[in-house]
């Protein structure tokens, strides 16, 4: 049965329906009980979910497939800007699932549904924003105010989160438009603190009460490093898909390796347990096993110029690192891979792609010498096309003199 607040069913509003939003959030707060009215800007979409009420999630894993129904569930149009207000003003949460590209322009709706909130009395409204960006509260902040015309702490608290769930392809996209499969992992750590009301009763939901950048930083420079790596490594022997490339050793053991050295980072500079944060890398190597999921190596590796920001998974990894004085070998080696990626999938010309890396990455020139000298050597390797073994032996001689600490 639903779940009862002083009388009526719990409510969110869930800003996109895509894989996110219709494979991770919605299903959390179904299954606890709430109504969801999706908002989305595809029409066939909307009018399909709103229609039937509800859609199918299969949960997929080395074990099989396990479908189940997911309602009941609403939708709306985002340019129906007078009931999505509407939608705003009854809810008890809301979400967003929009793209970090996208998040900004919700501002004029999220607005117009804070102010029908002051008309009702209804109080502050939690959003949890969950965009794979860095800051995404500060983005919307800036733009919410904006379009408010004022400031909206008081209305409105803006909680980061932590996506781990791996969901990379909808459920027969052409013949079941709403279905979508995702793997077994569902919980979402979220920024806690940043909440104007209490934390919801909603199982999946892990709030964090304290240092959640720790969190962010170990989703990006642990996991989504890793897991970007991996599709890489993958395209070096011609490998399709991700769980292809980890049952691959030498892929393997050099990911696990790049994805140790970022842990040490995060525990260094975030006081996090190195126990559990060793237990996450093994775990997440097992998920990225999951050959139901058909995760390819070409998804996991797109849009290399993004990935490839100083902020991102790759370059910011190896900073983090830096900045913990913890090695860097193998994380130095996706970097090289990622490089790579800029000339081969951007068409950067390599004049680029070393400027980039010298701004970027050292700023200290004599202490960062030899970092300078390795990254160089490993992405020559790499645009010859030189075997791994040729890759292993060479971080291996890094060892004989330890600049990285």
């Amino acid at each position: 049965m639903p779940e009862q607040a002083a009388g009526r069913t719990r409510r969110a509003v869930v800003f996109g329906a895509g894989a996110v939003g219709r494979g991770f959030i919605a299903p959390l707060f179904s299954a606890a009980g709430w109504h969801v009215t999706f908002v989305d800007v595809m029409d066939a979409l909307v009018s399909r979910l709103d229609g039937e009420g509800g859609y199918q999630q299969v949960t997929v894993d080395n074990r099989g497939r396990r479908a189940a129904t997911i309602s009941p569930v609403a939708a709306l149009h985002l340019r129906n800007s007078a009931a999505v207000a509407a939608a705003l003003c009854e809810a008890d949460m809301a979400a967003t699932c929009v793209g970090a590209a996208h998040l900004p322009g919700l501002a004029p709706v999220l607005a117009e549904g804070l102010r029908a909130r002051q008309r009702a009395g209804r109080g502050a409204l939690d959003m949890l924003l969950c965009e794979n960006l860095h800051d995404a509260p500060g983005v919307l902040r800036r733009a919410l105010d904006a379009a408010h015309g004022g400031d909206t702490t008081s209305l409105v608290g803006l909680s980061a989160t932590s996506i781990g769930r791996m969901i990379p392809r909808a459920s027969g996209e052409d013949a079941d438009l709403t279905g979508v499969a995702v793997e077994p992992y569902a919980q979402l750590p979220y920024d806690a603190a940043a909440l104007r009301g209490n934390a919801p009763d909603v199982p999946g939901l892990v709030p964090i009460r304290e240092n959640f950048e720790a969190y962010a930083d170990r989703k990006l420079y642990v996991h989504n490093m890793g897991h970007c790596m991996l599709a890489y490594l993958a395209h070096r022997k011609s490998l399709r898909y991700v769980w292809e490339a980890v049952a691959d050793l030498e892929l393997r053991y050099l990911v696990r390796a790049a994805m140790l050295e970022s842990a040490a980072a995060v525990s260094r500079v975030h006081g996090m347990e190195p126990g559990p944060l060793q237990h996450h890398v093994n775990d997440l190597l097992h998920r990225f096993t999951n050959r139901e999921l058909g995760d390819t190596a070409q998804r996991v590796g797109q849009d290399p110029v993004r990935k490839m920001q100083p902020d991102d998974r790759l370059i910011g990894a190896y900073l983090l690192c830096k900045r913990a004085q913890v090695p860097f070998l193998h994380v130095s080696l996706g970097v090289a891979l990622g490089a790579h990626q800029l000339e081969t999938e951007a068409g950067w010309p390599a004049s680029e792609v070393e400027a980039h890396l010298e701004r970027h990455l050292f700023q200290d020139s004599e202490r960062d010498d030899g970092a300078r000298r390795l990254l160089a050597d490993q992405l020559q390797l790499v645009r010859e096309g030189a075997p791994l073994v040729e890759q292993i032996a060479r971080i291996d001689a890094e060892y004989l003199e330890p600049w990285v600490v």
